[in-house]
């Protein structure tokens, strides 16, 4: 279940190095390296998990995260400003007026919260599907169709599958993932929202434009779903087993409580400070543990002791989950401590959230205060808490950043 536990054992059976091969490349864990790269102008290539994606049919074909941040006129520049223009401008779609909005929404659609409904993953997920439609377009969810956008959470697994497995499995995952695609965009459909992705499609330079218009409506909401709802499903979740001084998916031994080692305790530090509490138990706990790129120039490394010399293009995944425990940067990094001085320096959204050199980060992940503010809505609710929203978003960030 872990992939922490998964990228630690192959980092060690390959010497406890910078380096390991895994699937059809190279990984690199150090806070350094992750960094470093963080902050390049990165490669890509349709791959996932350091091996080639299952496109069409698994993933969008032009999906963001397999889109090179090559400069301002890429197709990557192009679509993720339009995605933030048309969904995460606090300017446009009426963001902040939504937002303000969502506590009293998920009170309304969820009476008499217990404390023990953390531990209901489908009812956590179905309402930040249903927060995070609301706050992009402006319709809140039945169940029926909460649920349904709750798959890019449910199915998670199929993604990191390669081809090979996926076939010895009868594509079952691959066409559970078809028929949730299929049916993300007849949502979108049954809400007359198909004007939105025209819109859209017409404000990308003319050489960006999908056609048909329901490419890029597809190709938009996988990342909705994928990073967005499945994303934030994860934050919510992984929250909600802290709460309860559980581990949630990261190895129970790999995390030291210390001091918050009751529930009450836990709760006490949220209402303390609440982005904080969210942060850390993220750099723990993280919804995306890696990603991949590719090498972009001639690079020597070392593999168990055997020395290797690799040509550009060669896959690359780096790994969050272990930057964020990196020892020298990270004091005590096994211990849950959401006051530790340099927490903004967490890789967790691709980037260091809250540091003075975000912007600096091109492909920090564009909903990350988003996924905070819904964060915060959900266990609001089951708290009885009132963590504020809208804390940090647009207070100098970048147009593109948030």
């Amino acid at each position: 279940k872990s992939r922490l536990a998964l990228f630690t054992w192959e980092w060690k059976s390959f010497g406890s190095a910078t380096y390991w091969w895994h699937g059809e490349g190279i990984w690199m864990w150090s806070y350094k390296d992750c960094d470093r790269i963080l902050k390049s102008q990165q490669v890509r290539k349709s791959a996932f998990g350091c091996v080639a994606a299952c496109i069409p049919d698994l993933f969008a074909t032009n999906v963001l995260i397999f889109l090179s941040n090559d400069g301002p006129d890429s197709d990557w520049a192009a679509v993720r400003n339009a995605l933030h223009n048309m969904f995460l401008n606090p300017e446009g779609y009426a963001y902040r007026e939504r937002i303000s909005k969502l506590q009293s929404l998920v009170a309304n659609d969820w009476k008499d919260p217990k404390f023990h409904q953390l531990n209901d993953s489908a009812l956590l997920q179905r309402n930040v599907a249903k927060c995070i439609m609301y706050v992009m377009f402006g319709e809140w969810l039945g169940d029926t169709d909460a649920n349904t956008l709750a798959g890019w959470r449910t199915n998670a697994t199929a993604f990191i599958l390669p081809r090979l497995v996926q076939r010895f499995a009868f594509n079952f995952l691959i066409n559970k993932v078809k028929q949730l695609r299929i049916d993300t965009v007849g949502i979108i459909e049954k809400l007359n929202l198909q004007q939105t992705f025209i819109d859209m499609n017409n404000s990308l330079p003319s050489r960006w434009q999908r056609s048909p218009v329901v490419k890029l409506c597809d190709e938009i909401m996988y990342v909705i779903g994928f990073a967005g709802i499945g994303g934030t499903s994860a934050a919510v979740e992984s929250v909600a087993s802290f709460l309860q001084v559980k581990s949630g998916e990261a190895p129970t031994k790999s995390i030291d409580f210390g001091d918050y080692n009751t529930a009450d305790k836990m709760k006490a530090a949220f209402a303390e400070d609440p982005d904080a509490y969210i942060k850390e138990t993220c750099r723990l706990d993280p919804p995306v543990t890696s990603a991949t790129g590719v090498l972009k120039e001639v690079t020597e490394v070392s593999l168990a002791g055997r020395d290797f010399t690799f040509d550009p293009g060669l896959l690359n995944q780096y790994v969050l989950s272990m930057a964020n425990r990196d020892p020298v940067l990270f004091s005590s990094p096994e211990k849950f401590d959401p006051g530790r001085i340099n927490l903004h320096r967490a890789l967790t959204w691709n980037g260091a959230f809250g540091a003075a050199d975000e912007a600096d980060y091109p492909r920090i992940c564009p909903g990350r205060c988003l996924s905070m503010d819904i964060t915060k809505v959900v266990i609001n609710h089951v708290l009885g808490t009132s963590a504020p929203l809208n804390a940090y978003f647009g207070d100098g960030v970048p147009p593109t950043a948030c």
